[in-house]
């Protein structure tokens, strides 16, 4: 997929005089030709028709994501205006439409069956405000049933501020939605990639400093680490892991908002005594064959999978594990709630999503955060694919805010 780039001449002004000419830009991305992104987007042949409906103060911005999902779905349609406009318009909606949208009442989107999830599902465009204004004065979406994602590591479109730490941009909800509802779909993780492409070279622009990204608390939050990264009763756990597929079994059952994990590691921070073992990791036996694109996406093999255990040795091997008194630490509370669906032992957690790490910069992602203010903690951890990479990654974050901590406490480190 190419990109059409359009020149425009030098614009003369009334007094005669000639302006600064005008960069060269790409007619699909409408971003300057040095920046266009149209050879990074897949061809994505999606079931699930995707519907758009973008406030009107999005169609112009420059980093709009919804022109990516439009460029790269086959099966989408984007309707654009504000309330007034949009109060009457037909949006083509069927009888299995669903809004994605966190309210009060939405269920999640991993936990529909089968049998029930959407073939189409309506994406609102825009900022929050704007998009609770569309939700509250369109009829045709109040009636809709109400769907959420469950984000599992902060968004990256870090060249815009978000509400909170768990907003997604358009195109990461999208993604994140149709990896729910079409598991087998090729290429997403292409258009993730054209993304952060994207977002990165803005960011890398001489004049990404301007105003307008100067960035700033996502919050009014101070830092606020919790006393048990500090003051630990016994051992730090910190713990990752990744999320079994959908057993189509279960699709006659009651819902569900979660499901266990396939991949679960972890490792001991701070291991006082010989007899506590120091790393785990366990490849669960999966519900329905791995495919290819998912063992991509967890950068594994079917090799990791040869003696994999079921859920009841799992559970007690990780329950010798996490000893009595032990502080375990996740990333996002899908991992505790990963835990609860096969019955694991918890004992107290603390979620690193809940401390505002970040200060000023809400940019960065969390490997930027460790690459740029970990770098003198060295953590190599034996665990495999990308549970192993963000295990790592976590619990250099949390050497790193135990060092914060014991340092605004005065204490020594232990």
């Amino acid at each position: 997929m190419g990109s059409i780039v359009i020149r425009l001449n030098d614009a003369r002004q009334s007094d005669g005089s000639v302006s600064m000419p005008l960069r060269p830009r790409c007619f699909r991305c409408f971003r300057p030709q040095a920046q266009c992104y149209c050879a990074l987007l897949p061809e994505i042949i999606n079931q699930t028709e995707i519907v758009l409906v973008q406030h009107v103060s999005e169609r112009d911005h420059p980093f709009n994501t919804a022109r990516m999902v439009r460029s790269a779905l086959d099966r989408t349609k984007l309707v654009c205006g504000n309330s007034k406009r949009l109060v009457d318009a037909d949006l083509g909606l069927g009888e299995s439409a669903g809004l994605l949208y966190p309210s009060s009442t939405a269920e999640t989107l991993s936990s529909i069956p089968l049998n029930e999830r959407p073939s189409q599902l309506v994406v609102i465009d825009g900022t929050w405000p704007q998009a609770k204004a569309l939700v509250r004065d369109l009829p045709q979406l109040q009636n809709l049933p109400h769907y959420q994602l469950m984000p599992t590591e902060p968004g990256n479109y870090r060249i815009r501020l978000e509400p909170n730490d768990v907003s997604l941009s358009t195109l990461e909800a999208v993604v994140q939605a149709l990896r729910e509802l079409e598991p087998e779909l090729l290429d997403l993780e292409k258009l993730i990639v054209a993304f952060e492409t994207m977002v990165q070279r803005q960011l890398d622009h001489p004049k990404v400093k301007s105003s307008h990204y100067s960035g700033g608390r996502k919050s009014g939050r101070n830092l606020n680490i919790p006393t048990g990264l500090v003051y630990p009763e016994k051992s730090i756990v910190v713990a990752y892991g990744e999320m079994e597929c959908r057993d189509d079994a279960e699709v006659s059952g009651p819902k569900d908002s979660q499901r266990g994990p396939l991949v679960w590691s972890a490792h001991r921070v701070g291991q006082s005594t010989d007899s506590c073992a120091e790393n785990f990791e366990s490849f669960l036996r999966p519900k329905v064959p791995l495919t290819d694109s998912f063992l991509s996406h967890l950068e594994l093999s079917r090799a990791h999978f040869d003696k994999c255990e079921t859920v009841n040795e799992f559970r007690e091997r990780w329950s010798q594990f996490l000893q009595d008194g032990d502080t375990l630490v996740v990333y996002h509370p899908s991992g505790v709630r990963m835990l609860e669906h096969v019955n694991g032992k918890l004992g107290k957690w603390i979620t690193l999503k809940s401390i505002n790490f970040y200060g000023q910069d809400s940019r960065r992602s969390l490997s930027e955060f460790v690459k740029e203010e970990c770098g003198k903690i060295d953590v190599d951890l034996p665990h495999a694919g990308r549970a192993g990479k963000r295990l790592s990654n976590a619990v250099t974050l949390v050497a790193h805010l135990r060092e914060v901590g014991m340092k605004s406490l005065g204490v020594e480190n232990r």
